[in-house]
C-alpha cells in the first residue's frame, strides 16, 4: 500500500517516515530510501535525478557492496557528482548508462521527462535484479512543481512522475507535504495527478489529553491542568514546540504556568528566529508588511487587510493566494485567512515595527 501523509509543517511527519524506514530496513527484500525535496539546493530537475539516484544507490549498498559514504557525496555540486561517483570506480551497468543521461541534460541535450524516467527506472531496476522492493518515500513531494528546467516545472512534473509511476512494478511509492494547496494539486483533488492514488493519512496536532500524557510520560513529574492548558494554549499541541517547551521544563525545579510562559518568550527570541528569518526574508518588502499587519492586528479577512495596505481588492488578492501556496496561510473558511503556522503569528509580533504601509 502507498501512502501520503499531509500535515502543517513540524507535526511530525519527516519523523514518521523515517521510523517507517529504520523499521523496513530490518525487513528482507524490502529497501527503504527516504529523500526529502527540501534537502535540494538548485532546485533544478538535473539536481533533483542526480541526488535521488545517490540516495537510491545509498538504499541498495547491502546489495551492491558498496564502501563508499554517500552522504558525502551528497555535499558536492550535483553536476559534479558523477565525477565523484566514477573515480571510485563504481561498475553498475545500468548506473553508467544512467550517468550519460544525467550528463546529456546538464548540455541541454535531453530533457526533464527523460532523466525522470531514467532516475524513477534505476531505482526500479536495482530493485528487479535484486529481487527486492523498493519503499521511495519523498518528502515534501508537492515541491517538485517548483524544479526549474529554464522555468519551473509546474504541475506537468507532477503528471509526469504519476505516468511513470503507473509503469513501475517493484517500486512502492509514499510522499508527505505541508503545503494543502500544493497537496490539492498532486493528490487530494479530484483533477490531481495521484488522485486516489494513495491512502491519505491527515497527521494532525495533539489535543489536550494527548499534551498532557506525553508530559506526564517525559517531564516525570506532577502537572498541574493550568499547566497543561497554557502548554497547549501556547504551542497548539504541535509536536517540535512541545519539545522544545518540555526540554526547557525538565530542568526547572517548579512547573507552573509562569515557567511555561517564560519557555515559550525564549524561544521565540532563539529558536523563532532560526525557523522563521530566513523564510520572512524570502518575501519582498510589501509581502513582508502586510504579514506583520496581518499578526499585528488580527487581520484575517480581505477587506480588513485591503484596508490596512491600501491596496485594490485584486492585488490583495493574488497576495494571498500567494501566501497560499507558500504555506504561509491557510484558508479556514470563506473570506477567513489565517496562518497555517499559529506559531508564526506571535514570533511576527514580537518583531513588529509599526509603519505605514
Amino acid at each position: 500500500m502507498e501512502f501520503a501523509l499531509v500535515g502543517p509543517r513540524r507535526v511530525g511527519k519527516t519523523s514518521i517516515l523515517k521510523e517507517v524506514a529504520r523499521r523496513l530496513e530490518k525487513e528482507g527484500g524490502i529497501v527503504p530510501v527516504y529523500f526529502s525535496l527540501w534537502d535540494l539546493t538548485e532546485n533544478s530537475v538535473l539536481e533533483f535525478c542526480s541526488r535521488l539516484t545517490l540516495s537510491v544507490i545509498e538504499g541498495f549498498k547491502p546489495y551492491l557492496s558498496l564502501k563508499l559514504k554517500i552522504k558525502e557525496i551528497l555535499k558536492v555540486p550535483a553536476h559534479k557528482v558523477f565525477d565523484v561517483l566514477r573515480s571510485l570506480d563504481i561498475k553498475i551497468g545500468i548506473f553508467e548508462d544512467l550517468e550519460i543521461d544525467l550528463r546529456m541534460g546538464k548540455r541541454g541535450e535531453i530533457g526533464p521527462n527523460e532523466l525522470l524516467e531514467k532516475a524513477f527506472s534505476f531505482g526500479e531496476t536495482l530493485a528487479g535484479q535484486n529481487n527486492a522492493r523498493l519503499v521511495l518515500m519523498l518528502d515534501e513531494f508537492p515541491s517538485v512543481i517548483e524544479l526549474k528546467n529554464r522555468v519551473k516545472s509546474g504541475e506537468a512534473i507532477i503528471k509526469k512522475i504519476r505516468t511513470i509511476h503507473e509503469l513501475l512494478e517493484n517500486t512502492v511509492l509514499c510522499i508527505s507535504g505541508s503545503v494543502r494547496k500544493t497537496m490539492e494539486m498532486a493528490v487530494l483533488s479530484p483533477s490531481s495527478a495521484f488522485y486516489r492514488q494513495f491512502i491519505v493519512k491527515n497527521i494532525g496536532m495533539f489535543d489536550r489529553e494527548s499534551v498532557h500524557k506525553l508530559l506526564v510520560k517525559n517531564l516525570n513529574k506532577s502537572i498541574g491542568a493550568d499547566v497543561v492548558d497554557r502548554i497547549h494554549e501556547l504551542t497548539w499541541g504541535i509536536p517540535f514546540y512541545l519539545q522544545f517547551i518540555g526540554r526547557r521544563l525538565h530542568i526547572s525545579k517548579k512547573i507552573d504556568a509562569r515557567g511555561v510562559e517564560e519557555a515559550f518568550e525564549e524561544f521565540l527570541k532563539g529558536e523563532g528566529d532560526i525557523l522563521f528569518l530566513e523564510e520572512l526574508k524570502a518575501f519582498s518588502n510589501k509581502e513582508r508588511l502586510i504579514l506583520f499587519e496581518m499578526a499585528y492586528n488580527d487581520l484575517k479577512s480581505p477587506s480588513e487587510i485591503q484596508k490596512h495596505a491600501q491596496e485594490s481588492s485584486n492585488v490583495i488578492s493574488r497576495y494571498l493566494n500567494y501566501f497560499l501556496l507558500k504555506g504561509v496561510l491557510e484558508k479556514k473558511a470563506k473570506g477567513v485567512y489565517e496562518f497555517f503556522d499559529p506559531i508564526f503569528k506571535p514570533w511576527l509580533r514580537r518583531k513588529y515595527v509599526p509603519t505605514n504601509l
